[in-house]
């Protein structure tokens, strides 16, 4: 790596005034978009425990502060997304990016006390027939082991002169030996927004999200990810272990949902639905390593 293609920050920049940035740049984007090509990295950085205390609180994990919860750094990776979308390079506008997948390794388990290397990446990107689709990957160094990574795929919706794919016929609901269900509740929202940092207006009031087009208020996400993890952690025997979720619709708030999962050999697969069972929020499944 070059210092012509690394940008190196003293310290993880702040989600709100990025956010707040966000809300205020436009961009048009060109037929083809070129994104940038550096990576950012922040060394040492020292995980605290108060955060991630609220964080578990917030998303259903143990309180457990002796090692990291595997999506937590998460909340950190987005930082350095949002400085690289805020960069001028970048050819879209950060708001109205869609999150539609993740992705995240834990090679081992993470003490709160390890002092962390974390870099970030555009590692491709593609036109398609919604928009423009791009993605992160982040890495997490403690010394030079790696222990941690993270893809987050986005749309940014725009036409483009990609031909749109025939839309596939809807398939049955799949049926899961076990489900339950999860209440999650506005206050939810507005506790991982202060855990995380990320206070988008589409997840802390009804007024503010309609004004972004949404009918309600909805729940973060990387929060319903969370939240599955922390449900089915009794359930996952490996330390070490990948977990990727793809992001479907909406969850309005309040709401009860249903967690659907079913062990398949050493994969553990799950849903995400409505309480009736039929409408995916989230898929994905669980692999150790």
């Amino acid at each position: 790596m070059t210092a012509s293609n690394e940008l190196r920050l003293k310290k993880l920049p702040s989600t709100p005034p990025m956010l707040l940035q966000a809300a205020i740049t436009r961009k048009k984007p060109s037929k083809s978009p070129r994104f940038p090509q550096h990576t950012i990295e922040v060394a040492n950085i020292r995980n605290r425990t108060s955060q991630l205390r609220r964080y578990n609180q917030a998303c259903g994990f143990a309180d457990n502060t002796k090692t990291l919860s595997i999506s937590f750094l998460h909340i950190q990776a987005f930082r350095l997304h949002m400085k690289m979308m805020l960069d001028k390079a970048f050819p879209l506008a950060p708001m109205g990016c869609v999150h539609l997948s993740n992705i995240i390794v834990q090679h081992r388990p993470i003490a709160t006390d390890e002092v962390l290397r974390l870099s970030c990446c555009i590692a491709d990107n593609k036109i398609t027939d919604k928009g423009y689709e791009f993605t992160f990957h982040c890495e997490a160094f403690c010394g030079d082991e790696l222990v941690w990574e993270d893809d987050s795929r986005y749309l940014s919706r725009a036409k483009t002169s990609v031909a749109s794919a025939p839309k596939a016929a809807r398939a049955e609901p799949r049926d899961y030996a076990h489900s339950q269900i999860m209440p999650i509740s506005r206050r939810d929202a507005r506790n991982y927004a202060r855990a995380s940092g990320d206070f988008n207006p589409i997840h802390l009031h009804d007024i503010s999200a309609k004004v972004l087009g949404f009918k309600r208020m909805v729940i973060h996400g990387m929060w319903s990810k969370a939240a599955c993890l922390a449900a089915l952690a009794p359930k996952i025997d490996s330390p070490a272990y990948r977990c990727q979720v793809e992001f479907k619709t909406p969850i309005f708030l309040p709401v009860n949902v249903r967690l659907d999962y079913e062990p398949q050999g050493k994969q553990l697969d799950f849903e995400l639905r409505d309480k009736k069972g039929v409408k995916p929020h989230l898929i994905g499944s669980i692999q150790p390593l």
